[in-house]
C-alpha cells in the first residue's frame, strides 16, 4: 500500500508561496537583462538589394555527347540554391571586409546577411550600425557574391574554352602539314586536281585521236585522187599517142576536092574506106587542115596530162605531209597515253593525301565551332544569371528594437523557469528530509 499522500491543488500553491522570492527575482533578473541590452545595444539599420534570376543555356560545352536540358524551375531553383551558398562563403566576405575596410570577421559579416528567395527573385539584405555602411556593404557584398556566382559558373566553360583553344593550335600545324604534303605532291608531279588532270588528258587523247583519224582519211583521199591525176594523165598520154601514130601514118596529098574524116580514109570514090584499111594498104590521106587540128589536139593532150601529172604528184606532196603528221600523231598519242597512265598509277596516294587533307580540315572546323561556342558561353555566364533589378537604397530610420515583445516573452519564460525551480527544489528538500529521518 502506497502511503505517500497525494497532492492537491493548495499543496501545490503551498510550493509557490513558499518560494515566491523565485517568482520575483527571475522575472526582475531577466526584464533588467534585457532593458540593459536594449539600451545599450547600438541602433541598427537594414538594406536591401533585389535580384532577378536569368534562366539561360547551360554552359557545358559538350564535345560528343548532348548536355542535358533543364527546366526552368530547375533552373530557378539551382540558381538560389548555388547562390545561397556563394554569398555565405568566408571567401566572398573577406573581399567585402577588405573592400570597405571593415572592422569585423567574415563570420560576424556572414551572420549580418540574410537572403529570401522568392519565384525568380533573390532579395538579399544587410545589418549595419549606420545607414550609409548598411547600404554599402549590401551592395558590394552582393555585387563580390554575383561575380563570384558567375566565376564559379563558367569556369567548366572556361577550362573548356582553354583546352579547345589548345586543341586548335594542335590541329592547326596537322592541317598545315597535311596541306603542305599535298601541295609537295602537286608540284612533283605538276598537277592541281588529279582527276581533273585525267580527265583533261583524256579530252585531249580523244581529241588527238579524231585528228589522226581525220588526217588518215585526208591521206587517203589525197592518195586516191592523186593516182585518178595520173590515171587521166594516162587516158591523155595514149589519146595523144594514137592521134601522133595516125597522124605519123597519114600522108598529106593535094587530090582536089577530097574528103576529110577522123578515123576513116580520105577517098575520091563514093565508098568509104577505114583507117585500119587505109593503114593496111598503106595509103591513108590526111588534109593539112585536118592534120592541124590533129596536132593542136595532141598539144592540148599532152599539156592536159602534163597538167594531170602535176596534180598528181602535188596531191601526192600533200598525203605524204598528212602521213608524216600522223606518225607524229601516234608519238604524241603514246606518249599522252603514258601520261595518263603514269597519273592514273598516282590516285591512292593522292586520294590518301586529299583525304587526310579533308580529315584535318573536318576537325579543325568542328574544334574552332567547339571553341566559338565555349567563348560565347563564357561572356554569356561572365554577364548572365543574375541581375540587380532593384538597387539598395539608404535606409531612413533604424529597426524598431521590439523591446516591449521580448520583455513579455522574457518574464513569461523567467516565471517558467521560477515554477520549474519551485518544484525542484522542493523535491530536493524533501528528498533530504526523508534521509535525514531514515538514520
Amino acid at each position: 500500500m502506497n502511503n505517500t499522500p497525494e497532492k492537491t491543488f493548495s499543496d501545490y500553491i503551498d510550493i509557490i508561496k513558499k518560494r515566491w522570492w523565485l517568482f520575483i527575482l527571475l522575472p526582475a533578473v531577466t526584464a533588467a537583462a534585457i532593458l540593459v541590452i536594449s539600451f545599450v545595444s547600438q541602433p541598427e539599420y537594414i538594406a536591401t538589394e533585389r535580384l532577378q534570376v536569368l534562366p539561360g543555356d547551360t554552359l557545358l560545352v559538350s564535345l560528343f555527347s548532348r548536355t542535358p536540358i533543364l527546366t526552368t524551375e530547375q533552373q530557378l531553383q539551382s540558381v538560389h540554391d548555388d547562390f545561397y551558398d556563394v554569398i555565405r562563403s568566408p571567401g566572398v566576405a573577406w573581399k567585402t571586409i577588405a573592400d570597405l575596410n571593415l572592422d569585423m570577421s567574415a563570420e560576424e559579416l556572414i551572420s549580418r546577411i540574410d537572403t529570401q528567395h522568392v519565384t525568380e527573385f533573390i532579395t538579399v539584405s544587410a545589418r549595419m550600425p549606420s545607414p550609409e555602411l548598411a547600404k554599402e556593404v549590401v551592395t558590394v557584398h552582393t555585387q563580390n557574391a554575383i561575380e563570384a556566382f558567375r566565376a564559379i559558373k563558367i569556369a567548366p566553360a572556361q577550362n573548356t574554352l582553354n583546352f579547345l583553344n589548345q586543341q586548335v593550335k594542335e590541329q592547326d600545324k596537322a592541317l598545315a602539314e597535311a596541306r603542305q604534303a599535298l601541295q609537295k605532291f602537286q608540284l612533283e608531279h605538276e598537277v592541281s586536281t588529279l582527276p581533273d588532270e585525267i580527265s583533261a588528258e583524256q579530252d585531249f587523247l580523244r581529241r588527238l585521236t579524231a585528228d589522226r583519224d581525220q588526217l588518215r582519211t585526208e591521206a587517203a583521199r589525197t592518195h586516191a585522187l592523186a593516182e585518178s591525176y595520173r590515171q587521166q594523165a594516162e587516158e591523155s598520154r595514149s589519146k595523144a599517142a594514137t592521134l601522133q601514130s595516125e597522124l605519123d601514118a597519114g600522108q598529106t596529098r593535094d587530090l582536089g576536092e577530097t574528103t576529110p574524116i577522123t578515123g576513116t580514109a580520105t577517098v575520091t570514090n563514093t565508098q568509104p574506106i577505114t583507117a585500119t584499111d587505109a593503114t593496111s594498104s598503106a595509103a591513108v590521106y590526111i588534109s593539112p587542115a585536118d592534120a592541124a587540128a590533129t596536132r593542136t589536139k595532141i598539144t592540148q593532150l599532152l599539156d592536159a596530162a602534163n597538167k594531170l601529172e602535176a596534180k598528181a604528184q602535188e596531191q601526192q606532196v600533200i598525203a605524204a605531209g598528212h602521213e608524216a603528221a600522223i606518225k607524229d600523231y601516234d608519238r604524241i598519242l603514246d606518249e599522252r597515253e603514258q601520261q595518263i597512265t603514269f597519273l592514273m598509277g598516282l590516285q591512292d596516294q593522292y586520294a590518301e593525301l586529299q583525304n587526310n587533307v579533308r580529315v584535318q580540315q573536318g576537325s579543325f572546323d568542328f574544334l574552332v565551332d567547339k571553341t566559338n561556342e565555349a567563348r560565347l558561353k563564357v561572356d554569356q555566364g561572365g554577364q548572365g544569371y543574375l541581375e540587380v533589378v532593384s538597387p539598395a537604397r539608404q535606409p531612413h530610420a533604424p529597426e524598431p528594437k521590439h523591446t516591449p515583445q521580448i520583455l513579455l516573452i522574457g518574464i513569461l519564460a523567467s516565471l517558467l523557469l521560477a515554477l520549474l525551480l519551485a518544484f525542484a527544489l522542493e523535491l530536493i528538500e524533501r528528498g533530504a528530509g526523508a534521509a535525514s529521518r531514515q538514520e
